[in-house]
């Protein structure tokens, strides 16, 4: 495993690269960090140069906007590619990083060779803003609870509290940048998703509480050339080790056909 820091828009971005071969980025979930995609990139990194940042305000990566957007995370992603010369890049993510993926092909058209849209929705307001603010517990002004999101996160926010450069006031302040990008996010237009000409895996869960399958079929009938795979057994939480194996067979499957 190499690591580095780039600087991106100004903000230090820090990347993992594992294997060689045709470039595969793989962007995490909103308030984790590239320590999410443990479970499959020793798998995918003998097929594929994985690259897994952590995105700008999370983990080891630096905010210097001091806010969040699905917007400035994308172009973020489109920056990482042109600095490390990436060519025909396959770019995936879960849950907020296939937000992020979605809204780099509507940005930044023939940036990437491929995509991979997992867990993310074409739109905010079919529930998915309404899960948002509840797991927030945000105030009618959108200001979160944070003792209520640690409770309700558990374990979860202790790792990812663990693994913040800037520990746990740095986390907090993330889930208080996080609020506004999840509770005033409109997705995209269905005439933006049909000019996304590049291919796309929407990748959905079974057993996602947040992104139900049928968001997913939404999105895989707006986009022009994309493919629909649903993994089984498989919670919003994103991979875990025993659905590691067919969840990094669906990834390779798609990414080296494309």
């Amino acid at each position: 495993m190499k690591s580095r820091t780039l600087e991106l828009n100004g903000s230090a971005i820090h990347v993992e690269e594992e294997g060689e071969g045709r470039p595969l980025v793989l962007l995490h979930g909103g308030l984790g960090s590239s320590a999410s995609w443990t479970p499959v990139v020793a798998d995918l990194g003998r097929s594929f140069r994985v690259i897994t940042p952590d995105s700008r305000g999370h983990g080891r990566s630096t905010n210097s906007a001091r806010e969040l957007s699905y917007a400035l995370l994308a172009d973020d992603v489109a920056a990482l590619i042109e600095a490390l010369e990436l060519q025909r890049a396959v770019v995936g993510g879960w849950s907020d990083g296939g937000q992020v993926a979605l809204e780099l092909g509507v940005r930044h058209p023939g940036v990437a060779g491929a995509l991979i849209v997992g867990a993310a929705s074409p739109e905010f307001d079919r529930g998915v803003r309404d899960v948002h603010r509840e797991l927030l517990s945000a105030d009618d002004a959108g200001v979160p609870d944070l003792d209520a999101v640690e409770t309700l996160l558990g374990e979860y926010a202790d790792e990812m509290k663990a693994l913040h450069s800037g520990g746990a006031e740095g986390w907090h302040e993330l889930v208080r940048q996080t609020a506004p990008m999840w509770l005033d996010y409109e997705g995209r237009r269905p005439d933006e998703l049909a000019a996304v000409e590049e291919p796309v895996l929407v990748l959905a869960a079974d057993r996602d509480e947040f992104i139900p399958v049928e968001l997913g079929v939404s999105l895989f009938r707006s986009l022009p050339n994309a493919e629909l795979a649903v993994c089984p057994a498989l919670g919003h939480d994103g991979v875990t080790p025993d659905r590691a194996e067919i969840y990094a067979a669906l990834v390779r499957d798609f990414a080296q056909r494309h």
